[in-house]
């Protein structure tokens, strides 16, 4: 754990090191009986629904910082109606604090995306009619899922532990935490921007919210579609070159969820 004096793991990079704290508090609440059930439903929900709608044609991509926001005000709620002990168990210890939303964000993380295991899986059912056992399926998925934390604990000093590292996805993550925990610190900060960034961020999600009827409700066609192949739509080869569902050279998407389903969110990186 890092102390106040901890200065070598300090990011030479000012967006991490506003972001990402160097110092911690061991007297911080973390592992406690809301945060540990918090993160079992969220997980539990995120992969139900990436997986139910991963074979959409457009897979829905649900944000890692919805999952935060929920997590947040699902722990802020608990942190209020429960009680402090039930039958001398620790029910509501104190407020709701950062580490444990960290700890509720990397379990729903874990659920927030398709296996390519199961991919793998399906495959070989639909396109070469071999059928794996449950009991196999799931031996699979689990060696797939060891394989993948044995090499990500061999990478972690090198990956990880510097503090010159930058993980985009992860430092959008971050700041949002920190946002939610610190909006009354960063109010007495002195800045032009007079508006919260709490607040500005549900009109950001307002608006995407009245702009997605047009996309998802009232004119489908504009989620993925492509123009230059409606000039010989009939043609095979064209098609599978032009269109929205080959190499899609020409093809225009206008719904947000169908650029992030496959490649990510482009503002978590927006210089590659």
């Amino acid at each position: 754990m890092l102390d106040d004096s901890n200065n070598d793991e300090q990011s030479l990079y000012k967006e991490v090191a506003i972001n990402v704290s160097n110092k911690d508090d061991p007297e911080m609440l973390c592992l406690t009986i809301r945060s540990v059930f918090i993160g079992i439903l969220l997980t539990c929900i995120m992969a139900f629904t990436y997986q139910f709608f991963a074979f959409r044609t457009s897979p829905m991509d649900l944000n890692i910082g919805s999952v935060i926001l929920i997590a947040y005000m699902f722990g802020k709620l608990l942190s209020k109606i429960l009680p402090k002990k039930l039958f001398k168990i620790p029910l509501n210890p104190g407020p709701f604090t950062v580490k444990e939303l960290a700890l509720i964000t990397i379990m729903a993380t874990s659920g927030s995306f398709t296996l390519y295991a199961i991919e793998a899986i399906t495959i070989q059912r639909v396109y070469y009619n071999f059928y794996l056992s449950a009991y196999s399926a799931i031996m699979y998925i689990v060696l797939m899922h060891l394989i993948a934390f044995s090499i990500a604990g061999m990478l972690n000093r090198f990956l990880i532990w510097p503090g010159p590292m930058i993980w985009p996805k992860t430092l959008m993550s971050c700041c949002l935490m920190r946002t939610l925990n610190a909006e009354d610190e960063m109010e007495k900060t002195k800045s032009h921007w007079t508006m919260k960034r709490f607040t500005f961020f549900w009109w950001i999600v307002l608006a995407q919210f009245i702009y997605y009827w047009f996309p998802g409700y009232i004119f489908p066609l504009l989620s993925f579609f492509s123009f230059v192949c409606m000039i010989a739509p009939h043609k095979v080869v064209f098609s599978q070159i032009t269109g929205a569902n080959g190499l899609g050279l020409g093809a225009i998407e206008l719904d947000w969820n169908a650029w992030v389903a496959y490649l990510g969110s482009p503002i978590h990186v927006p210089f590659w």
